[in-house]
């Protein structure tokens, strides 16, 4: 008996367009419909499914097949809606036939005329194409109900489903933005077909008081060749864009084709959100983050509703039903996954440059060493592991360079000590000078002179007050926003695993540009990336000492609060001895640096679940980095972020290893040993 494979074969046709011709699943054309019937009649003996089928006509005018016209073969979401409309139908007396249009309408006009107005069909569920064609030369007498989806049509009265393309775009675009991107580029496929998402784009940036650039803005583009021409120009500007918001499905591949070809890192270089879901969307690396209309609802609310028309027998585009025709506007959602990064900022705004772009090359080491510089180091307080891996790192680099350290000195966090100091400091006449400001108001007059004597100011975290970019060499400090993300997706994460809903925050209450960045990143990605989470409260404090107090009364007023994020791990001790008083340690904490204290709360099981540790050696090597290539005349970013890390339960004593250079201590270790909810690393 022959197979569905040599009707195909004889018919010169693909086995799809077999099934869909014996099936009646979709439009083919009529040359090909004789050429698969042909080859059956010359068989012997046809396959048991064509037997079955007894070849009846295309379409069996008995009124009960519902017409899905489809006007983008491309889309995704038009064949995801067709799937979902046709798994509804099944349990229905109705059958889906699905006809692709595509861009030849005027080409099946007549053909689709016919069966609009022919007896087999119940009803009809169409996309319109961009030019409005359908409804023009296919829809205009249609004498059945009709469902319009993804926009009204001007001029036709029928039911509409959309989705809210506006909201999707403004969204994309504000987490973009809360992220730290400013150029952000709006890529499309047609104009026509998006008005509403270019407008989401340009209100999330106006009222983020960005302005929306003509030349980061490409919507109509119709081919792959208009794609790439406008990613060149893009590339050719002095400002390339950190982002870009892909407004549909048809633009995603060609623009990851053109960052491969051209060595452009996603999310490193360029940060990607895209229209629409696409099933390889989590499978690519990095996985994509989309705004995606969901298929589900979308589908069963288009089936519905032609269902009912059905069964009142009420047409489309009828006057008298005027008032009874409703556009149902379904709203979008974010998925966030790995394509779009945080982009940390300095005092200034400016963007933060990683530490690999303040490399020296070896053979500038001996132009450095012949210069025999010196350097002093003012900390606002050197009693912490902190300030001691920061110096160890600046001497790590000094060392090499043969850059001696005169002197250290310590300000217990006393400005006006700090002030004394700099000024003993300035009179050994060091080439480097070191510095984290205690007070950025009471310590700028005498940073100022530091800035007019010369000598090659380094600034450590933040800049004081009255000081202009060109009076200092750069500031380092760890990446804020990828501290504060680090801190929201342990306490998400650790959240979900174990079913919890409810979590409060406390920050602090300071306009410090580094501590509200990092608190905000924080608020940023539990809101957008967790929804099911619910934040009851947030609580500010001036100062350390009022943690414990204003913890307590956190809690009081929301008993129901089952996590905490706070902003440093000196608070969050704070907040530790107030939940132990009382009695609510089964809350979860997720808090920032690495300390001894915070280690072994985790380390035994405590409330600490989750933190992002700095990399203080690191940002130290970074200073004394940024300092050389200053002497050397090169340039250097004026802010420059350290990426921190992740630290969680499971991989604590290896990321005390990599913070503080050394094995954690007995203590510590001992205390992990011993907590049967955690395995040992080794």
């Amino acid at each position: 008996m022959a197979t569905i494979n040599d009707i195909a074969k004889m018919a010169g046709v693909s086995v799809s367009t077999v099934s869909h011709v014996v099936n009646k699943t979709r439009y083919v054309s009529p040359e090909k419909v004789e050429k698969v019937e042909r080859a059956i009649r010359e068989l012997e003996t046809p396959p048991n499914f064509v037997l079955k089928k007894k070849m009846t006509p295309f379409f069996e005018k008995d009124g009960k097949y519902i017409f899905m016209l489809l006007s983008d073969k491309q889309s995704n979401f038009q064949r995801r809606v067709e799937r979902k409309i046709d798994e509804k139908l099944k349990s229905t007396e109705y059958t889906l036939v699905t006809i692709e249009c595509g861009a030849d309408i005027d080409g099946m006009a007549g053909f689709l005329q016919a069966v609009v107005q022919g007896n087999a069909a119940a009803g009809l569920i169409v996309f319109p194409d961009e030019k409005d064609l359908l409804i023009k030369h296919v829809l205009a007498d249609a004498r059945v109900p009709v469902v319009i989806l993804g926009r009204e049509v001007e001029g036709y009265l029928a039911d509409t489903v959309c989705t809210d393309t506006f909201e999707g775009a403004y969204k994309g675009t504000k987490h973009l933005i809360n992220k730290g991107h400013e150029r952000i580029a709006f890529l499309g496929r047609s104009s026509d077909r998006m008005p509403m998402r270019l407008e989401g784009y340009k209100k999330a940036l106006e009222e983020s008081g960005i302005p929306a650039e003509e030349a980061y803005i490409y919507p109509h583009l119709q081919n792959d060749m208009d794609f790439f021409e406008a990613m060149d120009r893009l590339l050719e500007k002095d400002h390339m864009p950190t982002a870009v918001l892909l407004a549909n499905y048809a633009v995603v591949t060609p623009f990851l084709k053109y960052i491969s070809a051209h060595n452009i890192q996603c999310p490193g270089d360029i940060s990607v959100v895209c229209f629409d879901f696409f099933e390889w969307a989590p499978l690519y690396t990095p996985a994509l983050t989309t705004i995606e209309q969901d298929v589900e609802p979308y589908a069963e609310l288009a089936a519905d509703t032609l269902l009912k028309r059905i069964a009142r027998q009420e047409p489309a585009n009828q006057p008298a039903f005027k008032e009874v025709y409703k556009t149902e506007t379904l709203s979008m959602k974010l998925v966030i996954r790995d394509s779009t990064r945080g982009i940390g900022r300095g005092p200034f705004g400016e963007r933060a440059a990683a530490m690999e772009e303040l490399i020296v090359p070896e053979d500038k080491i001996s132009v450095i060493r012949q210069k025999k510089l010196t350097a002093a180091i003012s900390f606002h307080y050197a009693g912490k592991a902190w300030m001691e891996l920061h110096q160890r790192g600046i001497r790590n680099v000094f060392d090499r360079m043969g850059i001696s350290v005169i002197a250290i000195t310590d300000a217990h966090f006393d400005p006006q000590l700090q002030c004394r100091q700099l000024e003993s400091l300035a009179l050994l006449k060091p080439d480097i000078m070191i510095a984290i400001p205690s007070d950025n108001k009471r310590t700028s007059e005498a940073f100022r002179k530091i800035a007019e004597s010369g000598m090659k100011l380094v600034l450590i975290n933040s800049v004081p007050e009255g000081l202009s970019r060109e009076d200092y060499v750069t500031c380092v400090s760890v990446n804020e926003r990828s501290h504060g993300q680090n801190m929201g997706h342990g306490l998400g994460e650790y959240m979900y695993r174990h079913g919890l809903k409810n979590y409060g925050v406390i920050v602090h209450n300071a306009d410090f540009y580094a501590t509200n960045q990092r608190d905000n990143a924080a608020k940023q990605v539990l809101a957008e990336e967790y929804p099911d989470l619910r934040l009851c409260g947030e609580v500010r404090f001036e100062n350390e000492g009022e943690v414990y107090r204003k913890t307590r009364e956190l809690i009081k007023r929301y008993p129901e609060i089952e996590a905490l994020y706070i902003s440093w791990d000196g608070p969050a001790i704070e907040s530790i001895e107030a939940l132990t008083e009382l009695g609510r340690t089964d809350i979860a904490i997720s808090t920032g640096d690495l300390d001894y204290a915070v280690a072994m709360n985790m380390a035994k099981g405590g409330m600490v679940k989750a933190l992002s540790a700095q990399c203080p050696f690191e940002q130290g090597q970074a200073i004394a980095l940024a300092a050389v290539k200053s002497v050397l005349g090169e340039e250097v970013p004026s802010f420059v972020g350290v990426e921190p890390i992740t630290v969680t339960p499971e991989n604590l004593l290896r990321a005390w290893k990599q913070v503080f250079k050394e094995e954690a201590g007995e203590e510590l270790t001992q205390a992990f040993k011993e907590n049967p909810n955690y395995v040992f690393e080794k």
